[in-house]
């Protein structure tokens, strides 16, 4: 059985040459087909992608699912977990316990990695991905799908302009998912 059957949307990171990427956003058509919702040119990690090793600055290549929703601003109103980004909000990127995991240091006490709330506009919204799901240090931390910066790249993530973020959050519903792929080996879904 295709695993997409059983997603409420789709979210297709075509990616380029270097950082650039497309992103198709589709959402069920009512004939059972997928129909694009919209698509937006898009920011992957500065060496493109094929992630190995924490701070190799690539994205990974596969199919995701989404942990949670995530931003500095309040809830749009997501069908996904999300969590609110306050000043000791941190996306862990060191070896230990809460590693490829965002926590409250006021909860867990100090961790090495992003203090998410000095990320704007980036991370006005976004969404974790389960890259990394065994959260198995040095495999790679924090890939969001999330908003774009003042920087043409990201770390390892996917960034969209903030009305992009913010309208897949509102619609994506319960369960997207998130394909990262070169553009050249893309399969449109039916």
């Amino acid at each position: 059985m295709d695993k997409r059957t059983s997603h409420s949307s789709l979210i297709f990171v075509k990616c380029l040459e270097n950082s650039a990427a497309v992103v198709e956003y589709y959402l069920p058509g009512g004939d059972g087909s997928w129909e694009l919702d919209r698509s937006a040119d898009a920011y992957i990690g500065k060496n493109g992608i094929g992630k190995t090793v924490e701070g190799d600055l690539k994205t990974p290549e596969g199919e995701f699912g989404v942990r949670s929703a995530f931003g500095v601003k309040p809830d749009p109103g997501t069908a996904l977990p999300y969590l609110q980004v306050r000043d000791t909000t941190v996306a862990c990127d060191g070896e230990g316990p809460f590693y490829n995991q965002i926590v409250d240091e006021s909860i867990t006490g100090p961790c090495h990695g992003e203090r998410m709330s000095e990320l704007v506009p980036e991370y006005n919204y976004g969404m974790a991905l389960d890259y990394n799901p065994d959260n198995v240090y040095p495999l790679g931390s924090a890939i969001f799908f999330h908003c774009k910066g003042r920087k043409s790249w990201t770390g390892g993530c996917v960034a969209v302009d903030e009305g992009m973020m913010k309208h897949i959050l509102l619609t994506c519903g319960p369960r997207p998912l998130v394909c990262i792929r070169p553009a050249k080996n893309w399969e449109h879904p039916h």
